[in-house]
């Protein structure tokens, strides 16, 4: 089976594709992702950590968060990503399961929308400006 990742591109001196093996590494893990994130489940790491590895640009406004297959984009406010954002990959010892919206699931905690809680993701892409997403324009939550 090939390693799914999450690809962190854009905005970035260091462009990147991290995968569980590098997201486990981090000294910043949380093994209950729901103890720091309401509605969050797994072990996860914060997306500030990411962004930091990846040294993000101070042009960096906005992340659109895409899913694997690209069908699902939420252009997200990179300040709501630093204050409340949190990447699951793993639920025990396995691979968060695909019914829980893994391999790769962002939560936001207190974000504007629950849109926001981006399942399979396979992309972080930082940008200046916000970009066209999938996000409802009036969403019901």
């Amino acid at each position: 089976m090939t390693e799914t990742g999450v690809r962190v591109t854009g905005l970035v001196a260091r462009p990147t594709h991290l995968g569980v093996p590098d997201l486990d590494a981090a000294s910043s893990v949380v093994e209950d992702a729901g103890s720091v994130a309401e509605g969050a489940v797994g072990t996860a790491i914060p997306v500030s950590a990411i962004m930091a590895q990846v040294r993000l640009s101070a042009e960096a406004r906005y992340c659109t968060v895409s899913s694997m297959d690209g069908a699902y984009r939420a252009s997200i406010p990179v300040a709501d990503l630093r204050e409340g954002g949190w990447l699951a990959f793993r639920l025990g010892a396995e691979p968060l399961p695909a019914e829980q919206g893994g391999p790769y699931r962002l939560t936001v905690a207190q974000g504007s929308t629950l849109c926001w809680n981006v399942k399979h993701v396979g992309e972080l892409r930082f940008t200046a400006a916000k970009e066209p997403d999938s996000v409802p324009a009036n969403p019901t939550h």
